[in-house]
């Protein structure tokens, strides 16, 4: 899978510290790390050897060695393990994994052997895997609030593959000089997993439809440097399927396109200068450029490039704890809104429901979603939530809030805390800037709710729901 760790550009240094053209650090005027030994020109990153602790923040394994503590993904807590240095710091190791040495009782054979780029929790049983990440969001939550927030209701994923909505799979080329999938390798860019069958997060059907895509790429001669990533968006309910091929030569030509089960079929030129596959351009269209789900006997649609939750079972459990956490009032504003799921899904609750979006797409299909839905008292806005006119904010009894993983704009902090709503519920794939920003609510605010949702099964992430209502 991976390259040898000691090719070598040439060079030779006796004292081991110094030599011309490091690939081990893709250094090639000189390298003085300590990292690397040097024996016949050639680079050997160090190896270590050591029991690792614990799982900490960003799924890693925590052990010491060197006086500094050591990261590592692939490995469990209990385990002892072979590791190489990926890159030294003052205070830190990070590590890559060579070989584990004593397996723990928790550790299962993983599924796929890319799985430290997708899901690097593969290698643990689900039982144990639920039991660390709802530890790890108390322990986070409390780093930032130095309280102890206990969740109460752990939703646990009962597909732990298959589950994912989108997918987004990188080019390379194997040593036919042939066109396959891949995976970037998780703390090496420059360096990819080919994907022979695609990636089990996704549903098999999608996959499927994926690599007769990519078999007609190789049928015409598209060349890898022509090509950025194919993306698919899928509505697990209803069955539907949105490809979007971004690419980077404008003359590309597939001819017509169709194919079962997919919905729409989208080239779109993006701009060779960006890693992000953005459309600059449509080129291709046939089909759909948008797909509907439905959740909680709604139907919610969103474009191709539009954010959606990952998880739809999950989702649907997330959206009835929201409305359950819901009382009947006359306003609701539900912040960093999307497509609207949220604030449309507790129309129900209020006289009104105001939404704020920043992205127009979304915007767009918000409106479309409270018309397919006969939802009248629903309005949304088209700004920064930290932009947005504070007078909006006045009389608001319920504020929801589903921010990204930065968390809540300081502004917006200070928005709430002048109008002070009944109650705040919060929804958040990260504990981190979700503490944070509790920290801030807890001066004025008591939880009165908390629950967790693993949406994302065989990694560390989560969502994490937490409701305050204001202090008497």
């Amino acid at each position: 899978m991976d390259s040898p760790p000691y090719p070598a550009y040439g060079g030779i240094s006796t004292g081991g510290k110094k030599t011309r053209g490091c690939a081990g650090c893709r250094n090639k005027v000189l390298c003085t790390s300590d990292d690397h030994s040097v024996f016949l020109g050639r680079i050997m990153h160090k190896e270590l050897e050591l029991e690792f602790a614990k799982i900490v923040g960003e799924g890693k394994a925590l052990g010491r060695a060197k006086g500094k503590v050591v990261f590592s993904y692939g490995v469990l807590p209990g385990e002892t393990a072979k590791v190489e240095i990926v890159r030294e710091k003052r205070n830190f190791i990070d590590a890559k994994l060579i070989e584990i040495i004593n397996p723990s009782a928790e550790r299962i054979k993983e599924k796929e052997d890319h799985f430290i780029s997708c899901s690097p929790w593969q290698i643990m049983n689900y039982d144990y895997q639920a039991k660390t990440k709802k530890n790890l969001i108390e322990d986070l939550l409390y780093q930032t609030t130095k309280e102890n927030i206990k969740i109460e209701n752990f939703h646990r994923a009962e597909k732990i593959f298959g589950y994912r909505t989108k997918i987004e799979y990188s080019f390379t080329a194997n040593n036919e000089e042939k066109l396959c999938f891949a995976f970037h390798k998780r703390g090496c860019w420059g360096e990819k997993y080919i994907l022979e069958n695609g990636c089990a997060l996704m549903g098999e059907e999608t996959n499927a439809i994926a690599l007769k895509i990519l078999g007609i790429l190789n049928s015409k001669n598209i060349a890898l440097d022509e090509l950025k990533t194919l993306v698919f968006r899928e509505s697990k309910h209803l069955n539907e399927r949105v490809a979007v091929l971004f690419v980077k030569n404008k003359d590309i030509n597939l001819g017509e396109f169709q194919m079962d089960g997919l919905n729409g079929f989208i080239i779109a030129y993006s701009n060779p200068l960006s890693p992000m596959s953005v459309a600059t351009e449509i080129i291709y269209q046939s089909g759909a450029d948008f797909i509907t789900e439905e959740l909680l006997g709604k139907k919610f649609s969103y474009g191709y490039d539009c954010f959606f939750q990952n998880n739809i079972d999950l989702f649907e459990k997330a959206l009835e704890e929201i409305k359950q956490s819901s009382f009947n009032c006359a306003k609701i504003i539900d912040l960093y809104s999307g497509v609207g799921t949220i604030g449309l899904s507790l129309s129900e609750m209020a006289d009104k429901i105001y939404a704020i979006e920043s992205v127009e797409n979304a915007v767009k299909y918000a409106q479309i979603n409270a018309k397919q839905n006969n939802i009248s008292n629903f309005e949304i806005i088209c700004s920064m939530t930290e932009k947005a006119n504070t007078d909006i904010f006045k009389g608001t009894d319920i504020l929801v809030l589903d921010p990204p993983r930065a968390g809540v704009h300081k502004k917006v902090i200070k928005a709430i805390f002048e109008i002070l709503p009944k109650r705040i519920i919060y929804l958040s794939c990260n504990p981190i800037t979700q503490g944070r920003d509790a920290a801030f609510f807890l001066e004025k605010y008591d939880i009165i709710k908390t629950a967790a949702f693993d949406f994302y099964p065989n990694t560390p992430h989560a969502e994490t729901l937490l409701v305050f209502n204001k202090k008497t």
